[in-house]
C-alpha cells in the first residue's frame, strides 16, 4: 500500500501539470489606459467628425448635411462610445496603466505621472466610475437621437459631449486647472458638468 501511494502522488502531480499546461491564459484585463486610448478616444473622434461635418449655420446639426448612413454611424459610434464607457464603470480595480506603460503627457512640462493620476483614482474611485456612467448615459442619449435623425436633440448632445469628457479630465488628469476652467465656462454662460 505504502509503495503504491508513493507511485500514485507523482503521477497525480504528473497529470496535474499537464492540464495546467493545456488551458489557455486568462485574458488580462484592460487598464483604462488602454480602453482610453484604444476605444474612447477614438470612438469619441467619430462621433465628433460626423457632428462637425453636420454642422449648421445655427452651430446646431443641419439635418440637410445627414444621411441614413451618417445618422447609423453616429448611432454606432455612440453606442460603441457608450460600451467602452461601461467597461470604465465597472472597472474593480481600476488600474491606469501597466507597470512601465507612460501616460500621454507623463515626463512633459507640466505632464501628470501614472503614479499620480493612479492616486487620484485610488482616492475616489466611486467619482470615476460616476463620470464614466455620466459618459455612457450621454453616449446612450446621442445614439437614441441618431437613430430617431433628431437632428435638433442630437446638435445639442454632440455639444455637451466635450464638457461631459472634460470634467473627468478636470477631477483625475488636471485638478489643478479645474478652478480657471469652471472660472472660464461661468463667465461664458456655460457649465463645465453636463446638466442631466
Amino acid at each position: 500500500m505504502k509503495n503504491t501511494v508513493l507511485w500514485l502522488a507523482p503521477a497525480l502531480a504528473l497529470v496535474a501539470g499537464c492540464q495546467q499546461e493545456n488551458r489557455e491564459p486568462a485574458a488580462q484585463a484592460q487598464t483604462f489606459h488602454e480602453i482610453m486610448t484604444n476605444e474612447i478616444d477614438p470612438g469619441a473622434d467619430v462621433v465628433w467628425e460626423i457632428g462637425n461635418r453636420a454642422i449648421g449655420d445655427q452651430a446646431g446639426i443641419d439635418p440637410t448635411k445627414m444621411t441614413d448612413t451618417e445618422w447609423t454611424k453616429l448611432a454606432e459610434g455612440a453606442d460603441a462610445l457608450r460600451a467602452s464607457a461601461l467597461k470604465i464603470a465597472t472597472m474593480d480595480p481600476i488600474v491606469l496603466t501597466r507597470p512601465g506603460v507612460p501616460i500621454g503627457d507623463e515626463g512633459a512640462p507640466g505632464g501628470h505621472s501614472s503614479a499620480t493620476v493612479q492616486e487620484r483614482f485610488d482616492r475616489d474611485p466611486q467619482s470615476l466610475r460616476d463620470l464614466a456612467n455620466a459618459l455612457a448615459s450621454h453616449s446612450g442619449e446621442i445614439a437614441a437621437a441618431a437613430r430617431a435623425h433628431d437632428a435638433a436633440r442630437a446638435g445639442p448632445l454632440l455639444d455637451q459631449l466635450d464638457g461631459v469628457c472634460e470634467s473627468c479630465h478636470l477631477t483625475f488628469w488636471y485638478p489643478e486647472q479645474k478652478a480657471f476652467v469652471e472660472d472660464f465656462l461661468k463667465r461664458a454662460g456655460r457649465q463645465s458638468e453636463p446638466q442631466k
